[in-house]
């Protein structure tokens, strides 16, 4: 209860707008209970992000083991990101947000699940820095950021806004994995403006 009410009012107002009172109403609990279960309302959004983040990382891994092909993982990676977002928006957008502050509560969970997706992709993916791989995790992060806040801050994600960031992430992550070749994704062009 704790956990639904607290992340409704995270979708509503935003990770530092809410207070213990917002997740008492809406969680329909006391302060007792509370308190019993969470030392503060840091508590319960580590929680949540942790809940969201252990998602991504399994889903990644288990792309990782079903898959050989280098690009084809790094894809699979994409489309369990994308996933995440198209159906978490608003929580992604407003738990990232939180977690890419250093000074959050958040951030070493953050820092720990990146640790994890790389470790995850370069045991896939040929011999290169482990930075290469940092840096495409921290861009393509970057890119889901940019579609959420173009879709009302992840409260209205569209197919079509889903379909153009994966265009762009493949292209980052093709380019960046395989160098170049056939399995590197065409440049992706802006859409047509009506």
């Amino acid at each position: 209860m704790v956990m639904q009410g607290a992340a409704m009012v995270f979708y509503q107002k935003g990770a530092r707008a809410a207070s213990v009172e917002d997740i008492l109403a809406a969680a329909r609990i006391s302060r007792r209970t509370f308190y019993r279960l969470y030392e503060s309302k840091d508590d319960v959004l580590l929680a949540l992000y942790k809940v969201g983040t252990e998602r991504l990382v399994d889903e990644c891994a288990r792309v990782a083991r079903e898959r050989t092909d280098p690009i084809h993982v790094v894809e699979g990676f994409i489309d369990a990101h994308l996933r995440n977002a198209t159906q978490l928006g608003r929580m992604v957008f407003v738990l990232g947000g939180e977690a890419s502050r250093q000074e959050s509560i958040l951030h070493p969970a953050r820092m720990e699940a990146h640790a994890r997706l790389v470790e995850i992709l370069t045991a896939k993916t040929p011999p290169h820095d482990p930075w290469l791989t940092r840096g495409l995790l921290l861009a393509l992060e970057g890119v889901t950021r940019m579609m959420l806040e173009a879709c009302d801050e992840g409260r209205k994600v569209t197919p079509a806004a889903v379909a153009r960031v994966r265009r762009v992430m493949l292209r980052m992550a093709t380019a960046s994995i395989a160098g170049e070749g056939p399995q590197v994704a065409p440049v992706p062009l802006p859409p047509e403006q009506p």
